[in-house]
């Protein structure tokens, strides 16, 4: 499974910085003329910009465990000035939050790398539960999994959008791959504590961001919330591939394809809504949900990105999150199930709840005029993720059919 995920990360990755890239050419000059204040030279936004992106390949080829840590403190190094790129009393804080939060956890993952590396030599159980401990807990930080997710809202929500793309898309799921690595190297006695710490730890993030999200009034911290979610539901995919229930092994297959694109639809999709509100803000000069309403009367394009990219993060067909959300409550339990789909039905009417409100309605403010440029690599990804999605329903409904798993 390690092996999949990173091929598919090493695909993915490229793909989000390019476009994360082209946008950033495009936001930045309409941000800087629509926002004004004091903001970061651009050439050393650029320059972090493009370090984070070598930062996080780093992590995913890192050939050894220590390697892969100091990798992953790379890249809160040098993505930590991005998201005070404003130079905001609020973005600033959000910077100090990210890097003291994240630098807390990756010295909790440092200690569990030494516990880990030596209970290898030792042999001892204990001291591989105590390392992965460790580990969870500290890349689950950067991973955005409750209750270490703190930082994330307040990043994703200060900084600029290409940036807080990249965040989510990008960085979540490199510091996904750090717990996974750190899975497969457990041995056979010590993997059921594993699996279900992950499941815990993935459930409880489900639970937290469904709490944050049905009364949340800022729609970039939204899907700051909806990211802890997907991770949390990522989390629980790959630790249901390895678990068993009543002496029998779950369907591996069907969760292997479901942990794929799951990590693949939410980062497409989930750049897609970033991307559409930095547009927002740009043209609204508000985060504030309240403030932003009628868009489907004053911005039909932004509209049709914003409640099409909200009804596909929520896993509603023909998003690729439907088939792997089915796949997730299929082949587990029936408690684990039932918790998922009453947790994926608040945060569905939380997301469209404001959806509904933003897209609807008549307008309460009338919005700047944006470059219809900035509409470019949000459409193209909104075509991706559709077509793909519709492709992907086809192939994956007649393998499930054909492998009997819902007999």
């Amino acid at each position: 499974m390690s092996f999949l995920l990173q091929q598919t990360l090493l695909v993915l990755t490229p793909v989000l910085f390019l476009a994360d890239l082209v946008q950033s050419l495009f936001y930045l000059p309409a941000a800087d003329r629509l926002e004004g204040g004091d903001h970061m030279p651009r050439r050393i936004y650029y320059a972090c910009f493009c370090a984070f992106y070598g930062a996080m390949m780093f992590a995913l080829l890192a050939p050894s465990l220590p390697l892969m840590w100091v990798a992953v403190e790379l890249t809160t190094l040098v993505s930590a000035p991005l998201i005070a790129y404003h130079r905001t009393r609020e973005s600033l804080e959000a910077m100090w939050k990210y890097l003291l939060i994240c630098s807390v956890g990756i010295g909790l993952a440092l200690f569990g790398t030494m516990l880990v590396l030596h209970a290898q030599t030792t042999g001892d159980a204990n001291w591989f539960k105590a390392g992965f401990v460790f580990v969870l807990a500290g890349y689950g930080t950067k991973t955005g999994l409750a209750p270490f997710h703190t930082w994330l809202p307040d990043a994703h929500s200060e900084a600029p959008a290409p940036v807080s793309a990249l965040l989510s898309g990008a960085l979540l799921n490199c510091s996904f791959f750090a717990i996974v690595r750190f899975r497969e190297v457990m041995p056979d006695a010590v993997a059921p504590f594993c699996d279900h710490a992950m499941v815990g730890l993935g459930i409880l993030s489900v639970l937290v961001a469904a709490v944050f999200m049905v009364r949340q009034t800022d729609y970039k911290r939204l899907l700051a919330y909806s990211s802890v979610e997907h991770m949390g539901l990522i989390t629980a995919l790959f630790a249901l591939y390895h678990m068993t229930f009543s002496g029998q092994s779950r369907p591996t297959d069907i969760l292997t394809c479901a942990l794929l694109a799951h990590v693949v639809a939410h980062s497409l999709t989930k750049t897609l809504l970033f991307q559409t509100a930095g547009n927002l803000l740009l043209a609204f000069g508000t985060r504030a949900i309240a403030a932003v309403q009628g868009l489907g009367v004053s911005m039909k394009a932004h509209a049709a990105l914003w409640i099409c990219g909200t009804v596909l993060i929520c896993g509603m067909p023909p998003s690729v999150l439907f088939l792997s959300e089915l796949g997730l409550v299929a082949t587990a339990p029936v408690w684990l199930a039932a918790t998922v789909l009453l947790l994926l039905f608040a945060v569905f009417a939380a997301m469209a709840r404001v959806g509904l409100a933003m897209t609807m309605g008549r307008p309460v403010a009338r919005p700047r005029p944006l470059p219809r440029r900035l509409l470019v690599v949000p459409g193209i990804l909104f075509a991706v993720v559709v077509v793909g999605g519709l492709a992907a329903c086809g192939v994956c409904a007649s393998l499930v059919l054909k492998g009997g798993y819902f007999q």
